[in-house]
């Protein structure tokens, strides 16, 4: 079986034991936990290889906004004044698994879903910090690499799933010099939270969490020696539900908002899966208070950006800083009738990406190229001069994917099926562990309304998708067969 270039014992069992007939995967995960609980005490998991190359490593700073979707950047002038305006967004960022844990997963290691082994927020044996964990990937995240190569690591905000639920007390994972994480169930919250340094914060307005965690991340930016690379990773809990914005942003785009009327509000839902026909109607009018508190809580995502942006100005670091701003997934607001994330839709796997380096990215740019989340790690240790093995392109240099897989596990209570499925700027196929197809072209249909996958002229196509799948969405999803 082959397997990625540099993957630990560990994560190759995982592999092998997902793609196993189901009857058998029980088995293989007792086994797994015998072989997980020996390698703790024999070998631990090869770290990146972190070998400083000549040349002046940039500061290195990541905005993670949660669950915002590409279309949502309109009332966040700091991220086009001081962003875009700068450097280059890309018009095609995309994540291959579109939800939370997964997708934070592959941005810190580098890893698809089906190399990672986090399939889901919190499966017990394929989900959630405790995979991450298990599956050895703290010990050679981005973060480990970069640390290892001289950067002053720190982490604001959310982590991974399941890590407030199931971490040691008191626990940080390798790689963060600074390590300032939601210490909760919920992975993160407005108000009335605990940090992993043991500060409570309450209901107040000066409690609000992306407010208080902006100004921690300023202060690590500030702290940092002069002549210390810094990498920030710094992620927010907004705009996630429940789309509390800032008590002074409260109402504030209520007379700005324009009326979301698109026709998958609306439209027959004849010839989807049966997840999608028989979802219930949204309301145009619930979609639109839901993108309008979404927008009103990216304001605060807005102003950490500006803050940021001034205490790197200030410091002397901006002029050679790789700022990127993005998000781990987008959702769906009633779109087909559906609500939240976790589908293959383009609502989901749609993000924004904005990136500024001055002097080596064009201002004012837009790169057309497929961007993943797991590029990042790629992008970030290339630019630091750091050899670390990932799944992933830089996306400084000029490689390009003509498509990209995307996968995702059924999870607890979701009706939708497993599946696997291909990504271009073009088409988007799916296949659903029940047999289910779908198949869309975004130049005549770009609502995603017309299922093409059953019609005879499409057949050489789809059969085309499909062997790319069982190329590269391998091993499949742990109940996924073909």
């Amino acid at each position: 079986m082959s397997h990625v270039p540099g993957e630990s014992v560990v994560i190759r069992l995982a592999r092998r034991a997902r793609a196993l007939p189901v009857q058998r995967v029980l088995g293989v995960a007792l086994a797994t936990a015998l072989v997980l609980s020996l390698m703790t005490q024999a070998a631990s998991p090869q770290p990146p290889v972190a070998v400083v190359l000549p040349g002046h490593r940039p500061n290195i700073v990541l905005v993670l906004s949660d669950d915002q979707r590409a279309d949502e950047m309109t009332h966040m002038p700091n991220v086009r004044r001081l962003l875009t305006r700068h450097g280059v967004r890309f018009t095609h960022a995309m994540v291959p698994n579109s939800l939370c844990c997964p997708s934070r997963s592959s941005i810190l290691s580098g890893l698809y879903s089906h190399d990672s082994g986090v399939w889901t927020n919190g499966a017990k044996w394929y989900g959630g910090w405790s995979a991450f964990h298990a599956n050895g990937l703290e010990s050679r995240s981005v973060a480990v690499a970069l640390q290892t190569a001289g950067y002053r690591t720190g982490l604001i905000g959310k982590y991974l799933n399941g890590y407030g639920s199931y971490a040691p007390k008191g626990y940080v994972p390798p790689g963060w010099n600074t390590f300032e994480a939601f210490d909760t169930r919920r992975s993160g919250k407005y108000f009335n939270y605990w940090l992993t340094d043991g500060s409570h914060y309450g209901g107040e307005a000066s409690d609000y969490s992306t407010d208080v965690l902006a100004k921690r991340a300023a202060r690590f930016v500030r702290t940092t020696p002069a002549h210390t690379p810094l990498f920030l990773y710094f992620a927010p809990y907004g705009p996630h539900a429940p789309w509390l914005p800032a008590p002074r942003d409260e109402t504030s785009l209520n007379a700005k908002m324009k009326p979301y009327r698109v026709p998958s509000l609306t439209a027959s839902r004849r010839g989807k899966p049966a997840y999608v026909r028989h979802a219930p109607k949204v309301s145009a009018f619930h979609a639109e208070t839901v993108l309008l508190r979404q927008e009103e809580t990216l304001i605060s995502v807005d102003d950490a950006v500006g803050r940021l942006v001034r205490t790197l100005r200030r410091t002397g670091r901006l002029h050679n800083t790789l700022f990127v701003y993005t998000s781990d997934n987008g959702v769906e607001v009633g779109e087909h009738g559906l609500l939240g994330k976790d589908v293959p839709y383009h609502e989901d796997t749609d993000v924004p990406m904005v990136m500024r380096w001055d002097g080596h990215i064009p201002p004012g740019s837009v790169d057309p190229r497929i961007a993943l989340n797991v590029d990042l790690a790629a992008t970030f240790t290339t630019a630091a001069s750091v050899r670390m093995q990932s799944d992933g392109l830089d996306l400084l240099g000029s490689a390009r994917r003509r498509g990209a897989v995307i996968e995702a596990e059924q999870t607890p209570g979701h009706r939708r099926p497993s599946y696997c499925g291909w990504r271009t700027r073009r088409w988007m196929y799916v296949r659903y562990s029940s047999g289910e197809q779908e198949l869309y072209d975004y130049a005549t249909d770009p609502y995603e309304l017309h299922n093409l996958a059953h019609l005879p002229a499409y057949r050489p196509r789809v059969a085309r998708f499909v062997a790319l799948d069982k190329a590269h969405c391998y091993p499949t999803p742990p109940s996924f067969h073909w």
